[in-house]
C-alpha cells in the first residue's frame, strides 16, 4: 500500500508540504503531458480548436426543423460528431448563475477543515463508488491519479444515496439539483440534435436510451501540483457510455486526441463541452467517435464538473439497424451494457485506475 493511500490529494497537497510528489503518481514517460514545446504539440493547438456550436438558433428554430438555421445547427452537429466526438456549446439555456454557483457550492465544500470533509467520504473502496473520494490506486505497484472527485447518482430517482451527500455546505443539495435538473434538459436537447444529425426522428436517441437511463455527477477536482510534469489528472480513456457534458473551469486542463494529437481545449466561460461516448460509437456502427481524453494537472488548481448519461446497464448495446446502409454489416456484437463495461474496464481496473 502506498504512503499517500490514506489520504486525498487535496491534502497532500495542501497540508504535506510536498516538494516531490509519491511515486505511485509518477505516470510513465510517454503519458506525461508535454507543454512546454519542442514538440507538434503547439503548432497543433494553433491550428486546430474544438467546433463551437451555437445553440440559440437551435432553440430558436425548434419548432421549425428543416429551416436553414435549424438544419445548420444539424450538420455542424454531424460533422463535429463525425471528425472529433467532441464539440462545445454555447447559449445553451442554462443560466450562467446556476454555472457559477455549481462551482462556488463545490469550492465551499473542498475549503472546509479535512474532518468535515471526510463526513462525506464514500463508504466503500470501489473505484467508481458513490461519495467523496480519492484517485489514488487500490493496488501495491499501480498508478495513482492527482485527482479527487464527488461522484452521485442523480437518475433514476431511486439511486440517489443522500446519506453519502455532504451536509455542509447546507445548500449542496439544493444547488446540484438544481444543476442537475437544467443539465437533463440540455442533455435531452443534445440528443434530440444529434438523432436528427443521424437522420432518425428527434426522439428516437432518447426513446433508444429508455426511460431507465442512467445520469451521474461527477465534480473533478486537481489540486496545485509540485510536478506536474510527472502526474496526470486523468489518464487517457474515452467515456464509455452515451453522452457527457463537461464544464470547465477558467484554467486549462482537458486534452483530446485529434490526428494522433493532444489538443488543449481552451476554457470559454458558461459555454459546455460535450463529447460521445462508447455507446454512441457502437450504435452509429463508427461514423460517430468517441475519441480518447485526459486530464493534466499544473501549480494550478482546477475543477471541473460532468454529467454522464448512459444506458442502464441491462440495455442492449450495438448498432442501430436504422443507420446500416444497405448489405452494410455490423462492425459491433450485440451485448448489454453491463457486458460492455466489464470488458472495457477489466484491464483499467486491475491497475486501481478506473477515471
Amino acid at each position: 500500500m502506498s504512503s499517500s493511500q490514506h489520504k486525498t490529494v487535496q491534502e497532500l497537497a495542501e497540508n504535506g508540504h510536498l516538494q516531490e510528489i509519491p511515486r505511485d503518481f509518477i505516470v510513465p514517460e510517454e503519458e506525461r503531458c508535454n507543454l512546454k514545446g519542442g514538440s507538434s504539440l503547439l503548432t497543433m493547438e494553433s491550428a486546430l480548436e474544438l467546433p463551437l456550436i451555437d445553440m440559440d438558433e437551435a432553440a430558436e428554430t425548434q419548432l421549425a426543423a428543416g429551416g436553414d438555421c435549424h438544419g445548420n445547427i444539424v450538420q455542424q452537429i454531424r460533422t463535429a460528431c463525425e471528425e472529433w466526438g467532441f464539440f462545445q456549446v454555447k447559449n445553451h439555456g442554462i443560466p450562467l448563475s446556476v454555472i457559477k454557483e455549481m462551482q462556488q457550492v463545490v469550492h465551499e465544500f473542498l475549503e472546509l477543515p479535512v474532518e468535515e470533509k471526510n463526513k462525506a467520504m464514500s463508504n466503500s473502496l470501489e473505484p467508481r463508488s458513490q461519495g467523496y473520494s480519492t484517485r489514488q490506486a487500490l493496488n501495491e505497484g499501480a498508478l495513482s491519479m492527482w485527482s479527487d472527485r464527488l461522484h452521485y447518482q442523480m437518475f433514476p430517482m431511486s439511486t440517489r444515496n443522500y446519506d453519502l451527500w455532504p451536509k455542509n455546505p447546507s445548500r449542496f443539495r439544493e444547488v446540484v439539483e438544481r444543476y442537475y435538473e437544467e443539465q437533463k434538459k440540455l442533455a435531452k436537447k443534445l440528443l434530440e440534435l444529434i438523432s436528427e444529425s443521424m437522420g432518425l426522428k428527434p426522439s428516437y436517441i432518447n426513446e433508444y436510451l429508455g426511460e431507465d437511463h442512467v445520469q451521474t455527477f461527477i465534480a473533478n477536482y486537481y489540486p496545485s501540483c509540485p510536478q506536474p510534469e510527472l502526474a496526470m489528472g486523468l489518464r487517457k480513456h474515452s467515456d464509455p457510455g452515451a453522452l457527457t457534458v463537461l464544464l470547465q473551469d477558467t484554467n486549462s486542463g482537458l486534452q483530446v486526441l485529434k490526428d494522433g494529437q493532444w489538443i488543449t481545449v481552451k476554457p470559454i466561460e458558461g459555454a459546455f463541452i460535450v463529447n460521445l461516448g462508447d455507446h454512441m460509437e457502437i450504435a452509429t456502427n463508427g461514423r460517430y467517435k468517441s475519441i480518447e481524453h485526459r486530464a493534466f494537472v499544473s501549480s494550478q488548481p482546477r475543477l471541473s464538473i460532468a454529467m454522464f448519461t448512459n444506458p442502464a446497464d441491462k440495455s442492449m448495446v450495438g448498432p442501430i439497424s436504422e443507420l446500416l446502409v444497405a448489405e452494410e454489416l455490423p462492425r459491433y456484437k450485440q451485448c448489454t451494457f453491463a457486458e460492455f463495461k466489464a470488458h472495457k474496464f477489466w484491464k483499467v481496473r486491475s491497475r486501481g485506475n478506473l477515471a
